[in-house]
């Protein structure tokens, strides 16, 4: 049975149980360094993220079918998988990802209580 490992770092102690035979000096060399990226820290504006989401998305950036999107994929469901769950067609829902077809109040609601958001994110 192996002992249990410590590993001290700025952003917390490490406490790990390995199984079996490891190699401890490069188990912590590892972890640090991994540890150490995190301190390290790239900041990027909301302008940029913003600005590269757009051209990513042309048009349809920040539109009711673009967060009703984003919000499925969250969900990890497929548009199939959604509609089967709100009795919403899965063609009607590809339109309204698209900004083809309108949701509406009561289909924001219905969509906003199976994903968890706000449904005036989709008005």
């Amino acid at each position: 049975m192996s002992q249990a490992l410590t590993i001290h770092h700025d952003l917390g102690d490490v406490v790990l149980k390995p199984s079996g035979k490891v190699n401890q000096a490069r188990l912590k060399k590892m972890i640090r360094s991994t540890l150490d990226q995190y301190l390290v820290e790239d900041r990027v504006s909301a302008k940029t993220i913003h600005a590269e989401a757009k051209q990513r998305h042309g048009d349809d950036y920040r539109t009711p079918g673009y967060y009703l999107r984003l919000y499925r994929q969250r969900a990890e469901l497929t548009q199939t998988e959604l509609a089967d769950k709100t009795g919403i067609r899965q063609h009607h829902l590809s339109e309204m990802e698209n900004n083809k077809r309108m949701l509406g109040k009561a289909n924001a609601k219905k969509l906003a209580g199976i994903l968890d958001f706000d449904y005036r994110r989709l008005l």
